[in-house]
């Protein structure tokens, strides 16, 4: 009799376990990171008898979730790659479209300047087509300076980006350490039995983790190890690593991530920190939005010193010898905040025409002085003699001069190009003062503002390969390229990560037709151990009345 009790008290154990579980993912239906659980139940060690063996009931041995880790890796991965492209996406779209536009972009202004000077060939001493002349000379400059200025912009924003990106991973570092503690802690008081929560709670947070940087996750006794990027250490167990942004030391405007380590700081570089929303915006900085800004300082650079030099060879119509008809800012250079060194540098255009769009560093170490070109890290000269590695420069179109000395591990930055789109001004306020004419005395000598409009068509730029106008089609054609490009990857990279997601909750998705299904079933099965349970009683009771 007491066995008929306890096969009908752990049927309807099991049954209320099966109820109490279909409700809890009923009730998680729409909770995002929650798998769906299923209760695991095993029959109870039966009874020997002579006969044979009498069985015991049943027992719940666990509440299981349902859940793949190759899966939710997948999930994981595509992610971060989608992340990474739509972060570029988003901001290489806006230096196109302002690159491409037909009236707010670079091509109308410039074109506009040099009809303007082909007015003033023809009528030479005419003041209204020189004033017209210098609006259209202002108006180009202007929309040189718009258009850094816009370009900065997007740089001041990805600062903001990348600080925000850098303090949802440390946020995420601390939550992933309290929850490794305390699944550890949860599933030593139920002897191992996983805390299924806690579990769903800790991979939705690596899965959001992984939208901001590459992540790689292992397992040690349970724990998670959490690397970002390619394998730099986040997370291990019940520790993890802070990262902070810092000024670049050679370009304080350009920000940078580090290990928050107390006494030292650790630069990440780009390539080490790849993938999610992080890894797109560094990639998208240094692969597109610094090489349109030095691209477009080239050509306000070419254009600008070639008009200087050919209004300097003419003269006015005061008879004089022309000045710059444009104002040009000194080539940007930078001594790295970390030197320990008294140095100091300075560089200038040689020739424009041999000109890249590159930044370039200067090194000493070990007794050696050391140029690179950063755009592909070209060593050009590395030599004991520093006179000899600042002569490579002039293969690049400019001049460098290094004075005071410099001590072991001192660095410069260069940037022949950077920063002059967003300074470019014109120098002429007379209309008098622009240099139309070849020789003095000729007020009609229109043959030196003839050699200036030549410039315009003139191969002028990249060794002598490219004009202004083809320069800055280049520009255009690659910005639009890439976003071509990164329009359709980052299409396929969402098909992927949406495939993957979708086969994800599949195996780990509520489904409300089935849990219904399991509240019938389980709804019976408790009815029929009640049934069970009423027959035991009525039997007791019939025992108990055959001896009275």
């Amino acid at each position: 009799m007491a066995n008929i009790f306890t096969i009908g008290q752990s049927a309807l154990a099991a049954a209320q376990a099966g109820i109490s579980t279909a409700g809890q993912n009923i009730a998680n239906v729409s909770t995002l990171g929650y798998s769906r659980q299923s209760v695991v139940q095993t029959a109870t060690t039966p009874q020997p008898l002579g006969f044979g063996y009498l069985g015991q009931g049943t027992q719940v041995t666990a509440i299981r979730r349902i859940y793949s880790d190759y899966l939710g890796g997948q999930v994981v991965s595509a992610q971060s790659s989608s992340s990474q492209l739509d972060a570029q996406y988003s901001l290489i779209q806006q230096i196109d479209n302002m690159l491409a536009d037909p009236s707010a972009g670079l091509s109308p202004a410039m074109q506009d300047f040099f009809n303007s000077l082909q007015d003033v060939s023809t009528y030479p001493a005419d003041a209204p087509a020189r004033q017209a002349a210098l609006a259209s000379a202002q108006a180009m400059a202007s929309r040189f300076r718009d258009l850094h200025g816009r370009l900065e912009d997007i740089r001041q924003g990805m600062n903001l980006q990348i600080t925000d990106s850098v303090k949802s991973i440390n946020s995420a570092a601390q939550q992933l350490v309290a929850l490794n503690r305390a699944i550890d802690s949860a599933q030593s008081v139920s002897n191992g039995a996983p805390a299924n929560d806690l579990l769903d709670q800790r991979d939705q947070l690596v899965s959001d983790l992984s939208k901001q940087i590459k992540v790689t996750v292992t397992q040690q006794r349970g724990q998670y190890i959490v690397s970002i990027g390619n394998g730099q250490p986040l997370v291990t167990g019940a520790s993890f690593h802070t990262l902070k942004t810092v000024a670049s030391r050679t370009d304080p405007s350009r920000l940078e991530v580090a290990y928050d380590i107390p006494g030292q700081q650790s630069i990440l570089t780009s390539d080490s920190l790849a993938g999610g929303a992080l890894g797109g915006l560094l990639e998208f900085r240094s692969q597109t939005l610094e090489p349109a800004q030095n691209a477009l300082g080239r050509v306000a650079l070419g254009l600008a010193s070639a008009i200087n030099d050919q209004q300097q060879s003419g003269y006015t119509r005061s008879n004089v010898a022309g000045g710059n008809f444009f104002n040009l800012p000194a080539m940007r250079t930078v001594a790295s905040s970390a030197n320990q060194g008294q140095a100091s540098i300075s560089a200038a255009l040689t020739d424009a025409a041999k000109l890249t769009s590159s930044d370039y560093r200067l090194q000493f170490v070990d007794g050696q002085f050391s140029l690179t070109r950063l755009s592909d890290n070209t060593v050009l000269k590395t030599s004991t003699d520093l006179n000899t590695t600042l002569s490579a420069s002039s293969s690049e179109g400019f001049s460098i001069a290094l004075s005071g000395s410099p001590v072991n591990g001192d660095e410069f930055l260069i940037r022949p190009t950077a920063g002059v789109a967003g300074s470019l001004s014109v120098a002429i306020t007379n209309t008098n003062d622009i240099a139309a004419a070849s020789s003095r005395n000729s007020a009609g000598d229109n043959s030196n503002i003839l050699k200036m409009i030549a410039l315009q068509t003139g191969k002028t730029l990249n060794g002598g390969n490219d004009s202004y106008q083809s320069a800055y089609a280049q520009l255009v054609n690659q910005v639009g390229s890439k976003t071509a490009e990164l329009a359709a990857t980052s299409t396929s990279a969402a098909t992927i990560r949406n495939q993957a997601q979708a086969a994800s909750q599949n195996v780990s998705g509520v489904n409300l037709d089935e849990e219904a299904a399991n509240l019938i079933k389980y709804q019976q099965a408790y009815q029929a151990a009640g049934k069970v349970l009423q027959l035991a009683k009525q039997m007791f009771d019939s025992l108990i009345a055959s001896f009275q």
